[in-house]
């Protein structure tokens, strides 16, 4: 009993070390980009799948492992199998863990998961998801000023658009980040130059430009080249590439990204008809330990359909099938079908070829109506999402709305009351100064004769102001002379010398004024302008001069008479 117990733990302890928070996991989170994911974090699942996730549960069970770290192990495992089923709970898994509290403090927890959502999304073709969580990751890393890691995911998203048919865009936006990734002295950022030109490589091989590929391949071959020679000049930079004091680590990611490097070539010497280049290239890669594992002679497994190495296809293809299981529902297994049709045609074997050439044929056809009416729940789920976010939001903005009439009125009731509260003030104000000016008038209000010494200029000032004289409107300097038999000159010479120094419109305007202050008072049947012709002024003259002397104008005066 002890000694089974002491084997679960030894495998538990294997998965723990590639899985959990060894220093090699979180090295090197990006799935199929070094092999030492898939020959350390999948060291029992390469050979036993099940039996790794039997160690995982024993671990949990025995509470040698949290329950965070026990789900983001099962995610990894599972977003490395070739069953839709498990790569689908991987999806399901990380958007859980995404929300954990060890994700959302810790940055390089949640790059973890994205990459595990990246990669799943990936696998299974589903362009918008991939495209959904890598624009998140980049904007992660742009906050958190990884700029490698940053540019290394704006090529996966460069790649996405090329998928989506926005080839341009794609192409520009990955020849961007080759452009920032291209500088030796980081391995780091070597690396993420390699992954981006991976990137791009799938990108041209999708739209058949196999003469792109060739040059593009090579300056990877030239940058591994510059590595291995200087390998000391190249900083450490980044917790996910640790090894490069390790000689081992270093010669096996030299071997396996030049292992996949000369795959490229390879693939697209054999697109173009360069068989015997291909072949060279293909020699290349088999001399490399990585090319023994299942993932790069899946790799390589089209490439030698190409070059009619069929037996060495097919056994590969074989053991796709062995893994994917009962999940034959997928486009693995669709090109799976595909490469046995064309071996078979190719070895004479007609009749099994056209059964596999239509088992290839009607999956498709499924896969395409599947994906059109998953697209169209999709669509519709994405549609009743937005109508939903829409008239929340309607909701939000019409609250707002609102809320901010509300205030509007609010500020302006409060203007309005200040306003009201100012004037009503400036109002009494001018109503105290107004009231106060027409008591000093009133003290004065009785008009008195000049005081004069001159009985002749008496006499004209009391025919003036008793036979009332001062209403007509035109009276004239020369009618008072006329009436008294004086001139101008004496007429001028009393009124300077017993009138104040008044000229002749002065003095007559001083006694309609007078006359209007009495008629103001007593009169307040009788109208402004009525008084104002009364005493011989026009309406807007009498405004004029009675606001001149008095302060006021007739209006005032009489409301605060």
């Amino acid at each position: 009993m002890k000694q089974h117990l002491y084997i679960i733990i030894i495998g538990i302890a294997a998965i723990l070390y590639s899985c959990g928070d060894g220093k090699l996991v979180r090295q090197l989170p990006h799935l199929g980009n070094t092999p030492y994911q898939q020959d350390t974090i999948l060291v029992t699942y390469a050979t036993n799948p099940e039996r790794a996730l039997t160690l995982l549960d024993s671990a949990l069970l025995l509470g040698n492992i949290s329950d965070y770290r026990a789900q983001v192990i099962r995610a990894k495992i599972f977003s490395k199998s070739l069953m839709e089923q498990r790569q689908d709970s991987a999806i399901a898994i990380c958007k859980q863990l995404l929300n954990h509290d060890s994700v959302l403090s810790q940055p390089t927890e949640q790059e973890n998961i994205l990459d595990m959502l990246i990669a799943s999304s990936r696998a299974r073709l589903d362009y918008e998801q991939y495209l959904h969580w890598a624009t998140q990751k980049a904007n992660l890393c742009h906050q958190q000023g990884e700029e490698t890691e940053r540019w290394r995911t704006e090529a996966d998203i460069g790649l996405i658009y090329t998928h989506l048919g926005q080839v341009d865009k794609g192409l520009d936006k990955l020849n961007e980040a080759i452009t920032h990734l291209d500088e030796p002295g980081s391995i780091d950022r070597m690396d993420a130059f390699i992954v981006a030109v991976k990137r791009k490589i799938n990108a041209l091989n999708d739209l058949s430009r196999f003469t792109e590929v060739i040059p593009l391949a090579q300056r990877s071959l030239d940058r591994l080249t510059h590595y291995e020679q200087h390998a000391k000049d190249y900083a450490e930079d980044s917790y996910r590439l640790s090894w490069s004091d390790n000689p081992n680590d270093r010669d096996r990611y030299l071997d396996f990204s030049r292992a996949q490097t000369w795959v490229f070539i390879a693939q697209a010497y054999a697109k173009l008809d360069s068989l015997e280049e291909a072949r060279k290239y293909l020699v290349l890669f088999n001399g490399t330990t990585y090319s023994k594992s299942f993932s790069a002679r899946r790799f390589i497994a089209p490439t030698q359909i190409e070059l009619g190495m069929y037996d060495d296809a097919i056994a590969t293809y074989d053991e796709m099938e062995r893994r994917m299981a009962a999940d034959t529902i997928n486009d693995d297994y669709a090109q799976v079908l595909r490469a046995r049709a064309i071996a078979l045609r190719a070895k004479g074997y007609t009749a099994e070829a056209l059964d596999y050439h239509m088992r290839y044929a009607k999956l498709s056809k499924a896969l395409s109506d599947s994906l059109h009416r998953s697209e169209a729940h999709d669509y519709a789920a994405r549609y009743h999402a937005q109508e939903q976010q829409m008239e929340i939001q309607e909701k939000q903005a019409e609250a707002q709305r609102s809320h901010i009439m509300s205030i509007a009125v609010t500020i302006i009731a409060l203007l309005a009351t200040a306003f009201a509260a100012y004037f009503f003030r400036q109002k009494r104000i001018i109503s105290a100064k107004n009231r106060a000016l027409v008591r000093m008038i009133n003290e004065k209000k009785t008009p008195e004769a000049p005081k004069t010494n001159s009985d002749e200029f008496a006499n004209i000032d009391q025919a003036i102001r008793t036979e009332h004289l001062y209403k007509e409107v035109n009276l004239q300097r020369q009618d008072i002379c006329n009436r008294f038999g004086i001139n101008r000159h004496t007429l001028n010479d009393m009124l300077t010398h017993y009138s104040g120094g008044l000229s002749f419109p002065q003095y007559i305007n001083a006694i309609r004024l007078e006359e209007s202050l009495r008629m103001l008072h007593n009169e307040p049947n009788l109208t402004i302008a009525a008084i104002a012709k009364a005493v011989g002024f026009s309406p807007s003259n009498f405004r004029e001069q009675f606001k001149q002397k008095y302060g006021m104008t007739p209006q005032e005066y009489r409301q605060n008479m």
